[in-house]
């Protein structure tokens, strides 16, 4: 008769645990990989589009976000507000002053002079910052507030580090791309001491299956966040495919808490997203597309 072995009784509640996570990443495998064969185009993103059903009394009072002459939303009590329902609703559309920021940091205080619908998604300003040449973010002048406390810094050299933080953050996506190359990578700071950097990523040329491009957050706790992500399988539709570049860091509710702002870049058109970090999570809050 054998002897009852609690050792072997253990090992075996081990080894029926890991047949089990093995099955399981096995089959989110095969359910990715018959995703992917099913859908040329494959897109992580979240999205909070609250803003769009924001009280027409928000709305009426809110101020504009411009990002270099167009109108990517607005604001009002820390509540973002859409675009449309701004263009629609505000009683701000004019003769009101605004706060410029480049990369540099503010700018200047100059005049919103009037908005001015554009295609069907496009609402334009005209503001006395004449300067076109330089790119710019604006809100509503605040005297005892600086939207940009820290500058984004652009890193020099590209490490294996970044890579390795872009691996970790593509996660179950790193089946279909085998290769990672860092476009940029950039010190931001979202708070007053959570700093981190900001990465912007897509595949060697010719070593994945389509291509993707992808944006990384990575904490000062090297955690690491997935903000966007965009895998195309057949490169012949790649005018659908967008490019993510980073254009500015700001808070632009006044919370406290600065948000990220990225340029979505396809072969026809280019979006500007406003990303917040709220509750430990990103969330695309505000963005418009120019045609």
């Amino acid at each position: 008769m054998k002897k009852y072995s609690k050792n072997n009784s253990k090992k075996r509640s081990l080894l029926k645990f890991l047949i089990v996570i093995v099955g399981i990443i096995v089959v989110l495998s095969i359910a990715l990989f018959i995703y992917v064969l099913l859908n040329k185009n494959v897109v992580y993103e979240k999205i909070d589009d609250s803003a769009k059903f924001v009280s027409d009394d928000v709305a009426s009072n809110s101020t504009p976000i411009i990002i270099d002459n167009v109108l990517i939303g607005a604001v009002y009590d820390k509540k973002w507000v859409s675009t449309e329902k701004y263009y629609l609703k505000s009683n701000n559309k004019s003769n009101i002053e605004i706060d410029v920021y480049n990369d540099v940091g503010k700018k200047g205080t100059y005049e919103l002079q009037s908005v001015s619908q554009g295609d069907s998604t496009t609402v334009y300003s005209a503001t006395t910052n004449t300067n076109m040449v330089d790119e710019y973010f604006a809100i509503a002048k605040n005297e005892n507030f600086d939207a940009m406390k820290q500058v984004a810094l652009k890193k020099k050299n590209i490490t294996e580090k970044e890579v390795d933080y872009v691996e970790k953050a593509l996660g179950i996506f790193r089946l279909f791309n085998t290769s990672v190359k860092v476009t940029e990578a950039y010190d931001i700071s979202l708070s007053q001491g959570d700093n981190g950097v900001l990465i912007f990523a897509t595949n060697q040329v010719g070593k994945s299956i389509g291509v993707f491009s992808a944006v990384v957050y990575v904490d000062n706790n090297e955690r690491v966040s997935l903000l966007k992500y965009n895998y195309i399988r057949d490169t012949k539709d790649a005018s659908n495919w967008p490019i993510y570049s980073f254009k500015f860091i700001g808070d632009l509710n006044t919370d406290g808490v600065s948000e990220i702002i990225i340029q979505e870049t396809k072969e026809f058109e280019v979006k500007y997203d406003v990303i917040e970090y709220k509750d430990n999570k990103f969330n695309e809050v505000l963005s418009t597309v120019i045609k």
